[in-house]
């Protein structure tokens, strides 16, 4: 069951960026620590936090992660209309992803709804986290590369991999490609 509008905190209408600098100031780390810990630059870390970038769902749960938090603690549900106007969708550079189950403690499994535009895919370093990952190609045409592997999934077709090695989508089609991304985080 998803928070309503009127039981979200302000700790959840805070952007990711700030949520993420609050609790590395909390936990002690420099933005050089972490971002090192997680395998990114200071430099785009500096960009999540002001808000300039929105991470992708990978480097979300690796700083969860590395800080002890739970694997949801970045991640929120668009529930309420305001809330959704307000932010729409979640965007990195690449793609944008919706989070269509509430984060909690205790649960391990997460959801999410992407879109990746014509022509475009990760770039940079390789995603990777701890657990599975399914990629379900809800319309459009996506490739997949899981390590040296790779997949060319199209519509109502899927694929479920060991996400703890790097993998990276992209969509080389004219057409933007929606999907069904579900993870499961131990």
């Amino acid at each position: 069951m998803t928070k309503g509008h009127e039981e979200m905190t302000n700790e959840d209408i805070m952007p990711v960026g700030e949520r993420i600098k609050k609790a590395r100031q909390e936990k002690g780390l420099d933005l050089d620590g972490l971002a090192g810990r997680v395998g990114c630059s200071g430099e785009y870390l500096q960009w999540v936090e002001d808000g300039q970038v929105e991470p992708p769902v990978a480097l979300l749960l690796q700083i969860a992660k590395t800080m002890n938090l739970d694997a949801g603690s970045f991640l929120t549900v668009d529930d309420s209309p305001e809330r959704r106007l307000a932010e729409a969708a979640k965007r990195t550079k690449d793609y944008s992803y919706r989070t269509l189950t509430p984060p909690e403690a205790d649960k391990h499994l997460m959801a999410f709804s992407v879109t990746i535009p014509p022509g475009t895919g990760h770039e940079g370093v390789g995603y990777h986290h701890e657990g599975e990952e399914f990629v379900y190609v809800v319309s459009g045409e996506v490739e997949l590369l899981v390590d040296t592997e790779k997949y060319r999934l199209g519509e109502k077709e899927s694929h479920r991999f060991n996400a703890n090695v790097d993998h990276h989508l992209s969509n080389p089609s004219d057409e933007a490609v929606e999907l069904l991304v579900i993870l499961y985080v131990p």
